[in-house]
C-alpha cells in the first residue's frame, strides 16, 4: 500500500501496527487487516468523488454503500473441472505406481487411494455446473461493523472524520419550516440525513419525515423509496390513504435497476414473508413477471446507494414537480400516458384496456346484413366497397 503521509510504497512487513517504517507516522486503515482495498488514500478518493469535490456533504451510510460491490456477485458452483482434472491426474499416477508395486501390500493401498480419487474426480466434474444456493445478503459490512472498522479508527488517528463526511445519527435536522410546501417521506435514515445535511428542507420548504405516521394531512407528498417491494407498496398505500391529494413517486424503481444491474448495489433479503408475492400481484399489478421474480429472489437496491449527486438531483426534480401547478389540459388534445382505473385509482391494466375498447367498438368491423353487406353498402365511413376507388 501507499503511505498516506510520505507516499512510500509499503510492503506488509514495512507497516507494522498501522505505522509507516519510513516516516514513522500512523495511518488508519490497512488493506491486509481491515479489508481488501481499504486504505486511507482510497477512502479520501472515494469521499472526494461522493462530495463532488467538496460541493456536497455525504453521510457515513453513503460511504459504506460506495465501498460495497456492485451488481450480482459471481456464481459459486459445487464443483470445479480444474479440481476434477487434478484428481484424475493424481489418480493416474497412483494407478501406475500401484501396478509397479502390485506384488506388495503397499501397492494395494495405493490402488485403493487412486480409485477413491477417481470417484471424487467424477463427482467434482459432474457438480461443476451445479450452483451453490446463495443465502447471503451481499453486504460487506453492517452499520455497526463499518462504524467500528472505519469511522472509529479514523477518528482515533486523525481526530475527526474527513471533510465533507458526517455520521448519519449526528446530523441535526434544523428548524422545521413554519409553512411547509410539501412533505417528503423517506424511511431510509441515511437519505433523510443527507437531505438535511445539504439544506434541502430549507431551500424547498419541505418537511422531511421517516415515519409514515408522522406525515401531516392536507399537504402534497413525495415518496422517496428503495427499489424494493416494500418501497413500491409504500407508494400504493400513500395514494390509497390520501385521496384527492398529490402523491409523487420519486423513488428508485425496480424497472430502473433491472436495465443495468451492474451499476447498482444489490443486497438480498433472505427473510421475505411468504405472503409477499400474492400481495405484490394484488396491489401492484403493473409489475412485470421478471420484476416480481427479482423481488421473489430477495433482491433489492437501497436508495442511499445512489451517487449523492444523482440522489440530490432526483429530490430536486421531485420538489419542482410537486410544487408546480398542474397544467390545464386542452380537451381537443388526446390524453397521453396510462389511463387510470376510476375504481382502483391506479394505472389501467391491459385486460381493462381491451374490455373498454371492446365496449366502444374500437377496431371492430360492422356486422354484415342479410344480403352480405353493411348498412351503408361498404365501409363504416360510407365508401361503397363494390364501386372500387373513386
Amino acid at each position: 500500500m501507499i503511505c498516506p503521509h510520505c507516499s512510500k510504497d509499503l510492503l506488509q512487513r514495512q507497516r507494522p501496527r498501522h505505522r509507516c517504517s519510513y516516516c514513522r507516522k500512523e495511518f488508519a486503515l490497512d488493506p491486509k487487516s481491515d479489508g481488501v482495498g481499504l486504505h486511507d488514500l482510497r477512502i479520501r478518493k472515494v469521499i472526494a468523488k461522493l462530495t463532488d469535490e467538496g460541493r456536497l456533504t455525504v453521510t457515513s451510510g453513503q460511504l459504506n454503500y460506495a465501498l460495497q460491490h456492485r451488481g450480482r456477485p459471481p456464481v459459486k458452483f459445487r464443483g470445479s473441472r480444474s479440481d476434477a482434472a487434478a484428481l484424475f491426474t493424481f489418480a493416474v499416477i497412483g494407478l501406475v505406481v500401484s501396478l509397479v508395486l502390485s506384488g506388495t501390500g503397499f501397492g494395494r493401498w495405493i490402488l485403493l487411494a487412486a480409485l477413491v480419487m477417481i470417484g471424487f474426480g467424477i463427482r467434482t466434474w459432474v457438480l461443476a455446473d451445479s450452483p451453490v444456493p446463495d443465502t447471503s445478503v451481499h453486504s460487506r459490512w453492517t452499520e455497526e461493523q463499518f462504524r467500528r472498522t472505519v469511522l472509529d479508527r479514523w477518528r482515533a488517528v486523525y481526530g475527526a472524520l474527513p471533510a465533507g463526511l458526517v455520521e448519519d445519527g449526528l446530523v441535526q435536522p434544523g428548524p422545521l419550516p413554519a409553512d411547509p410546501a410539501f412533505v417528503v417521506l423517506c424511511p431510509d435514515r441515511t437519505v433523510g440525513a443527507f437531505l438535511h445535511a445539504n439544506r434541502y428542507h430549507e431551500r424547498h420548504r419541505a418537511l422531511v419525515v421517516t415515519d409514515p405516521r408522522a406525515v401531516p394531512a392536507g399537504l402534497p407528498l413525495v415518496v422517496l423509496h428503495d427499489a424494493s417491494p416494500y418501497g413500491h407498496l409504500r407508494v400504493a398505500e400513500a395514494r390509497a390513504g390520501r385521496p384527492g391529494l398529490r402523491v409523487l413517486d420519486a423513488g428508485l424503481s425496480v424497472r430502473t435497476v433491472l436495465t443495468d444491474e451492474h451499476r447498482y448495489t444489490l443486497l438480498r433479503d433472505i427473510h421475505r414473508s411468504a405472503e409477499l408475492p400474492a400481495r405484490l400481484e394484488r396491489e401492484l399489478p403493473e409489475l412485470t413477471g421478471s420484476q416480481r421474480d427479482w423481488f421473489a429472489e430477495g433482491w433489492w437496491t437501497p436508495l442511499a446507494s445512489l451517487p449523492p449527486k444523482r440522489l440530490l438531483a432526483l429530490a430536486e426534480r421531485a420538489a419542482e414537480r410537486i410544487t408546480a401547478p398542474p397544467a390545464p389540459r386542452d380537451p381537443a388534445v388526446p390524453r397521453s400516458g396510462p389511463l387510470r382505473s376510476p375504481a382502483a385509482g391506479r394505472p389501467e391494466t391491459p385486460v381493462e384496456t381491451r374490455r373498454r375498447a371492446l365496449a366502444v367498438g374500437f377496431m371492430t368491423w360492422p356486422e354484415p346484413g342479410p344480403d352480405g353487406t353493411t348498412e351503408d353498402g361498404g365501409r363504416p365511413g360510407g365508401t361503397d366497397l363494390r364501386k372500387g376507388p373513386a
